[in-house]
């Protein structure tokens, strides 16, 4: 009886630190970290769960990148991005399926759009500026 309850208990522990609070429920398909050919992201929950983090890495020749998204609820799913270029986006997200979500920017000026899609056991993502397609990516889980 004892060792079936200390092994409840350890797997409990080993499972708890990937659980996410149910307000993140929707992003469950993107948690993790993920790898493509020249870089990576990770969406983490952070803060005790009470926002979500992607950090990203891209290491294409001649166009080094990193970025820092931070996924946060106020009146629903919303984001703020930054990158070492300088830019700051400020994103609504939506779902237009269940393995799928839409950052989408807020306020003046160019209209950025970002998404993610799962694709079996890929994720694809696609960045969008002004409705032209800027870029695209498949990534695997690591």
């Amino acid at each position: 009886m004892r060792k079936a309850l200390l092994a409840t208990l350890l797997l409990a522990a080993v499972l708890l630190p990937a659980q996410t609070t149910p307000k993140w429920d929707q992003f469950q398909f993107l948690i993790g970290k993920w790898k493509a050919e020249t870089g990576n992201f990770s969406f983490q929950p952070e803060l005790n769960g009470q926002v979500l983090a992607r950090r990203s890495f891209n290491n294409t020749p001649g166009q080094k990148h990193e970025d820092l998204m931070i996924v946060y609820q106020e009146g629903g799913p919303k984001a703020i991005y930054f990158d070492t270029e300088g830019h700051t986006i400020h994103y609504n997200v939506s779902f237009p399926s269940k393995d799928a979500a839409v950052f989408e920017s807020e306020g003046p000026g160019p209209k950025y759009r970002l998404s993610y899609s799962k694709n079996g056991a890929a994720l694809d993502g696609k960045f969008e500026v002004d409705g032209k397609v800027y870029l695209q990516w498949t990534t695997t889980k690591e």
